[in-house]
């Protein structure tokens, strides 16, 4: 513009260095968005590593405090040694007595054997800090003890019961200075107590016929004398007798609760289900495929399955009613067998190839990751050789008859996968083209994909 204005050399050099200096300003301009946009991703790439990172680490964390509440339930030192190694538990009684009494997951029955475990002195010492945690103020002696039992089962053994009821006996006095004025002695809550357990477990034992099961008449005499040589109040006897008698003493519900409820629901000859250690993880309707090469209407063959943390178990509805439904048990598979066992098999029929066991949990976890590394290497291998391959079939076909779609505006062909089911099938791609085409013109041949399990991936998705 310069130039056609003024004319001349000058002008011509103004205009190409204004030219010159507003094309490197664009330039400039463009690579520092750029630059700034791959700072942005790598910005945030970081970001989602760390998420992901930290989900994985999250992950295996539920999984190892998970692991601890199983060895617990079937070990509880194991499990106590177990958590507090993995910093999921403070290395002290109190620690110890808070999360007895606040946590789910540990069987009330487990919580019973380790408080009751009398050789071991930091089992005692947690003993004495759980009796703490609670707070037994203005209650009858039985209502506090029922409250007490509620955190865990008591015990079978007689000394263990001694033990747990003198601890009991001790916090009682602390939280009722007051009703302990009235009696001789501050033993007489602790012999109370365990003629209370007693009374409850003869009173309540399934078994017992009713003419051999203790009567007021007897409860009242059995405790004469016990309050350094006095009576209790016959009254007070007689309110504990008729309470314990109407009301079971139990401990609360637990997780065994839960998998108790689901074994009542299923008859037929079946495994135990209802194990300290085991819990219900979810339950879901599914519908078994006996053959998956044949076609099924929907809605057949249905099942009711249960996962345990240890045990998968299939059953089929026997008769559902309005307030209940009963299962018919059909299989059960233990989730844990071999302890460090390896299964191989096809991910299109999922027969099982071979079977494995490892020496140990690291040559396990090495082993299928290599394995599993090893295949997603020949999988992305062989996709990229049948991409190459349709692409190649289909630059050939195209060359036949690019002149009758080349302004059609519809693609020489649609691929379209058979699917039956919900199984795809992708030996074979069968591709058809929008025009009168005879079929086999238009069929794009998938030559046939690997010699080893590198098709399986496509049919299992």
């Amino acid at each position: 513009m310069l130039e056609r204005k003024y004319g001349g050399i000058k002008a011509r050099t103004a205009a190409l260095t204004i030219q010159r200096a507003f094309r490197r300003y664009m330039l400039l301009k463009k690579f520092a968005a750029i630059t700034a946009m791959a700072k942005a991703e790598k910005r945030l790439s970081r970001r989602l590593h760390m998420s992901s990172h930290q989900a994985v680490s999250e992950t295996v964390r539920k999984r190892q405090y998970r692991v601890g509440l199983n060895l617990f339930n079937k070990k509880p030192e194991r499990g106590i040694t177990y958590l507090i190694r993995r910093g999921f538990l403070e290395n002290s009684p109190q620690g110890v007595a808070k999360f007895l009494i606040s946590r789910k997951g540990l069987s009330k029955q487990m919580i019973g054997e380790y408080l009751g475990n009398l050789q071991n002195p930091f089992n005692m010492a947690v003993l004495e800090c759980f009796s703490q945690e609670m707070d037994l103020s203005d209650m009858q002696v039985d209502m506090a003890l029922r409250k007490f039992q509620t955190y865990f089962r008591m015990p079978g053994e007689a000394q263990k019961i001694e033990r747990l009821m003198e601890v009991f006996g001790q916090r009682y006095c602390q939280c009722n200075g007051d009703v302990i004025v009235g009696f001789r002695s501050p033993d007489t809550v602790f012999v109370l107590a365990f003629a209370i357990i007693m009374l409850n477990t003869d009173l309540h034992t399934p078994n017992l016929k009713s003419e051999r099961r203790m009567r007021l008449e007897d409860f009242v005499k059995n405790l004469r004398g016990i309050d350094d040589g006095a009576d209790i109040d016959r009254d007070i006897l007689v309110g504990i007798y008729e309470r314990v008698k109407s009301n079971e003493f139990k401990a609360g519900s637990d997780h065994v609760t839960q998998v108790m409820k689901v074994q009542s629901t299923i008859v037929g000859k079946k495994p135990n289900m209802a194990l300290p250690h085991r819990r219900l993880v979810c339950y879901c309707r599914l519908y078994e495929i006996p053959d998956i090469f044949k076609k099924e209407r929907p809605g057949v063959h249905q099942r009711e399955v249960f996962l345990f943390n240890d045990l998968l178990v299939i059953t089929k509805i026997l008769s559902k009613k309005k307030s209940s439904v009963t299962y018919t048990f059909r299989q059960s598979f233990p989730l844990c067998v071999y302890q460090f066992g390896i299964r191989l098999s096809q991910r299109v029929d999922g027969k099982v190839l071979m079977t494995f066991n490892a020496r140990n949990e690291h040559d396990r976890c090495k082993f299928a990751e290599d394995l599993r590394e090893s295949i997603s290497e020949m999988d992305e291998m062989e996709n990229l050789r049948i991409d190459a391959e349709l692409e190649r079939q289909k630059s050939g076909r195209g060359g036949r008859n690019g002149a009758e779609n080349r302004d059609s505006g519809v693609a020489d062909v649609e691929v379209c996968p058979f699917i039956q089911s919900g199984f795809s099938h992708t030996s074979d791609n069968y591709a058809e083209s929008e025009g009168d085409h005879p079929l086999s013109e238009t069929v794009l041949k998938r030559s046939a994909l690997s010699n080893s399990l590198l098709d399986i991936h496509e049919q299992c998705e």
